[in-house]
């Protein structure tokens, strides 16, 4: 499956530091999933090689489309 960037996931990948083989990860091999609807599904899961944070991913699944990501401190606590 190719998957697409949005230009915001493209930004704030650059801007933390968040590398695409990480995304990928998450979307192949998520430790947790929360479907908000049909164009919205939120990816969890603990990156070790980023000091075990979770990273989550905010991903629309009929266009392929990540739409934003970042290490998630709230999802961290709840056990991602």
């Amino acid at each position: 499956m190719e998957i697409i960037f949005s230009v915001h996931a493209q930004d704030v990948m650059f801007s933390r530091n968040i590398k695409v083989s990480w995304v990928e990860l998450v979307l192949e091999r998520a430790s947790n999933k929360i479907i908000i609807n049909d164009e919205e599904v939120h990816y969890f899961k603990i990156i070790q090689e980023y000091d075990n944070r979770c990273l989550k991913v905010v991903f629309n699944p009929n266009k392929n489309l990540v739409i934003t990501t970042f290490f998630d401190r709230k999802m961290r606590k709840k056990g991602c």
